[in-house]
């Protein structure tokens, strides 16, 4: 795996957006701006309209709130109905919608292991030669989208989620601490935090992907960023090889520092205790930027900053932790295909992204694009400089147990003091053993 372009940078800018981020919201919505019957218009050509589903409400919100008037504009004669489905149900929802009548041409589909059944259940249609230019899109965020049986691209891209520690400038400005540079320095503000009588780190440790998510944040430059996962996913290495039980060893080494009964804290537990200055440090992702808004945490003043590395680690910088957050994909039934194939065009172009990236709060998959938002804009940077694939949520998730389930489960039994690291280590490996094969991702 490599790193995006760097020619990247040069679209970066900055300061400003409203994120509705990864807070999904599940409504169902009717009809919509864009929304008609098939008529026959004013010069004789017949109007399609196309069905696109997705769980996300924000993304409908965004789309008809004039991104999507964009599109209208220079094809008058496609029009785009909508529909919100509920999250919770959507997969199921969106399985049997795609596998008979009346489901969607262009459906939003999660990355990695998700979009991946959808494919190898031939429900979604290839978009390689669909697409007419892949170009500007980075590794990562094509490999969400990638089918693992046939290495084909089922979806676009529809953004980036980075991960990083959020910290609190109030705090760290009254004890008068500088932003750590090496992993003791963590420590040592993580301990004079402390000793002020703050909580240094909150993680929604009741929540298994949510602790796996923090652990790959602290972690995954500890363990060796995109080299050591290129060798494990090669059959090189194994979570039981020594730099993988050291990134385990660091989420040991913060729980002096943890919120108080960690294991209990929920997601929106974890949001509000940071938003309100109960805690200085929360390891998390982009979408956060949009939770801290949404409780109008007007006077948080916070910043972001990738886990400093110490002298020794397999990696000799910081990585920015990132992953795919999911892909338009083509029905293999929909009714409209040449029609179907000129949206997903647009929404592959730069115009597209820079309208959508900006109204969403999201980091764009692909260059050409200029953020507004001063947070998401630095994340993004960052994401252009040294990123690293999130490994628990691009490989371990193909099948049943997910690693990252058995990850969190067996964390939290780290910090109950009921395991140790290398303990840990062995159960998430026996857990994926029962699924993971390295051949299965050969090429």
């Amino acid at each position: 795996m490599r790193s995006p372009r760097t020619t990247r940078r040069r679209v970066l800018a900055g300061t400003a957006i409203t994120l509705a981020g990864s807070l999904l919201l599940a409504a169902c919505s009717g009809g919509t701006p864009n929304d008609s019957s098939d008529t026959d218009r004013a010069d004789g050509s017949e109007k399609v309209t196309l069905k696109l589903w997705t769980w996300s409400n924000e993304a409908r919100v965004a789309l008809q709130g004039g991104v999507l008037d964009l599109f209208t504009e220079q094809h008058p004669n496609i029009a785009v109905d909508i529909l919100v489905q509920p999250d919770k149900d959507y997969q199921t929802l969106l399985t049997t919608g795609l596998s008979g009548s009346g489901g969607p041409d262009i459906a939003a589909i999660r990355s990695y292991g998700v979009i991946s059944s959808f494919a190898e259940g031939g429900n979604l249609a290839p978009l390689d030669d669909v697409i007419t230019d892949w170009s500007g899109f980075s590794d990562i965020a094509l490999q969400g989208v990638t089918a693992r049986n046939d290495g084909k691209i089922y979806g676009v891209p529809q953004g980036m989620q980075t991960a990083q520690v959020y910290y609190n400038k109030k705090v760290f400005s009254d004890l008068k601490l500088d932003v750590p540079t090496t992993w003791d320095e963590f420590l040592e503000v993580s301990e004079k935090i402390k000793a002020s009588g703050t909580a240094p780190i909150v993680i929604p440790g009741a929540v298994a992907g949510q602790i796996a998510l923090a652990g790959e944040v602290l972690g995954n430059a500890r363990r060796g960023g995109n080299g050591w996962t290129d060798e494990f996913v090669a059959g090189e290495k194994k979570l039981t090889d020594a730099d993988s039980v050291a990134s385990i060893e660091l989420m040991d080494e913060i729980q002096p520092y943890l919120i108080d009964n960690v294991t209990s804290v929920t997601l929106d537990e974890a949001v509000t205790i940071f938003a309100t200055g109960m805690a200085a440090m929360y390891p998390s992702g982009t979408w956060q930027v949009a939770s801290f808004a949404s409780l109008g945490a007007k006077d948080l003043d916070y910043g972001t900053f990738d886990v400093p590395v110490d002298k020794g680690w397999p990696s000799a910088k910081p990585v920015t932790v990132a992953y795919s957050d999911g892909g338009w994909a083509l029905s293999a039934r929909s009714e409209n295909p040449e029609e179907a194939a000129t949206l997903l065009n647009w929404l592959s172009s730069a115009e597209y992204f820079q309208a959508y990236a900006n109204a969403m709060g999201t980091i764009p998959p692909r260059d050409g694009v200029t953020l507004e938002n001063a947070h998401v804009s630095e994340m993004y940077e960052r994401y252009l400089d040294n990123s690293s694939t999130y490994l628990g949520l691009a490989y371990l998730r193909y099948g049943t147990p997910w690693g990252t389930d058995v990850y969190g489960e067996q964390v939290q039994k780290l910090w109950l003091d009921q395991q140790d690291a290398a303990g840990a280590a062995a159960e998430i490996q026996k857990g994926i053993d029962a699924w993971f094969d390295p051949a299965d991702f050969a090429g």
